[in-house]
Formats: structure tokens, C-alpha cells, sequence
């Protein structure tokens, strides 16, 4: 568990996050104008309020509007030094963990679906599961447990677009809207996609980042 404190003058403010995974949802408890301050600016920066605790205590001492209204954050409660080498190590998480610090889903989502599970546990694995119910494509999968086979394919070489495509995360016809729309207007194509609703945004954040390694394992660390 981790518990954030932000005061200013007779206000304060917490953040608690439960769980032990790399990424955790976050949820702000206080007076309701700063806790709405506070959710939209985390969303604003991160596209979801579930993060790595040291990432986003981080982002509390360094954030300039957070510094302008509160006074510098408290750790009341966790190990950050823990959550931060648990975020560089993406290797020996789980296969659950992996998809959500890679943005494929939701803490939420991922919860769900552990419980769907757990009556096939005894016959199958979580990813045989995910794939005869078509809940992450077999592509990402592949891509998690054994990222050696698409270092093969020039993975590190390719870019977000094509990553995506060749992952099953968007389609070719998704793809080439947002590459007309990067002509006419600019901006980066992983936050083209994730503001036309195709991926969120820790998906494109992920899939810009990550590579595979000598080893044939995928290195990732959030940035904080």
C-alpha cells in the first residue's frame, strides 16, 4: 500500500494505492476541488490514474502547478525504492502485470479477468486462457512471453504505427487516418491514436520505448 500527503495551509490532500504490482490505481481522497484538481492533472499527464507509485510521487515533487498550490508530498506509507526497481524489471512480471504496464489493459480489466480464470487455472495457462477468448490478440501475447521471435522480425528497427499494426492493437485502415491526420496537422502518432480512442495513452508511451535486448527480453522503464 502506498499513501501520499499534500497539504497547503489547512488542506490536505491524500493519494492511497493498494496492490503490489508495478502499476497501481490511484485514488485521491480530500476536499472535492482539490481532488479534482489533482485527478485531472495526473490524467492529464499519465491518461489514467493507475501509475507506478514512484513515477507518480515524482510527478507530485517536480509538477509545477502541483507545486504552486500544495507543499512538497509526504511518503506516509510504501517503499519507493521497491515500486522502482519493480517498474525496471518488466521482464519478471507476470503476464497480467506485463499488460497493463504496457497500457494493453486497465488494472480493472485485468482484475476481471484473473476471476474468469480462476474456474480453468487447474487445465490452462493465463495466456492460453486470453487467447481462446480473444481478449488480447495472439500477437501481444507472443510478443510478452517470448519477445525473441519478433527481435527476429527487426522489432527495435520498426515504428509505433507499424508495431501496432503487426501487434493486432489497431488496423491498417486506423493507421492510415492518423498518418493523414500527422500530415495535415502534426503531432506525434501514438497520441493521434490514443486521442481517436484506438489505444490509451500508456499503450503508445509503451510501445514508443520498449525493445528488445540482446537477452530477447523486453526492456522498459517508465520515465519519470
Amino acid at each position: 500500500m502506498f499513501r501520499f500527503r499534500l497539504t497547503s495551509g489547512h488542506v490536505q490532500v491524500e493519494l492511497i494505492g493498494n496492490g503490489r504490482s508495478a502499476r497501481l490505481p490511484f485514488q485521491v481522497v480530500g476536499p472535492t476541488t482539490e481532488v479534482a484538481f489533482l485527478e485531472e492533472l495526473i490524467e492529464e499527464r499519465f491518461g489514467s490514474l493507475s501509475l507506478n507509485p514512484r513515477e507518480l510521487f515524482t510527478f507530485l515533487q517536480q509538477d509545477p502547478w502541483v507545486q504552486e498550490f500544495f507543499q512538497q508530498p509526504q511518503l506516509v506509507e510504501g517503499d519507493l525504492e521497491a515500486a522502482s526497481e519493480g517498474s525496471r524489471s518488466f521482464t519478471s512480471q507476470t503476464l497480467g502485470n506485463k499488460l497493463v504496464e504496457a497500457g494493453v489493459l486497465e488494472l480493472e480489466d485485468l482484475d476481471r479477468l484473473l476471476e474468469e480464470y480462476r474456474p480453468f487455472a487447474a487445465t490452462q495457462r493465463f495466456g492460453e486462457f486470453l487467447r481462446l477468448n480473444l481478449q488480447v490478440s495472439p500477437q501481444m501475447i507472443d510478443l510478452l512471453l517470448n519477445p525473441t521471435l519478433f527481435d527476429e522480425q527487426g522489432f527495435n528497427e520498426k515504428r509505433l504505427g507499424e508495431r501496432l499494426l503487426e501487434l493486432g492493437a489497431i488496423s491498417a485502415e486506423q493507421l492510415e487516418d492518423a498518418l493523414k491526420e500527422q500530415l495535415q496537422r502534426g503531432g506525434r502518432i501514438g497520441e493521434i491514436l490514443a486521442a481517436r480512442g484506438h489505444i490509451s495513452p500508456t499503450m503508445a508511451r509503451f510501445f514508443s520505448e520498449a525493445k528488445v535486448n540482446a537477452r530477447g527480453e523486453i526492456e522498459y522503464a517508465a520515465s519519470v
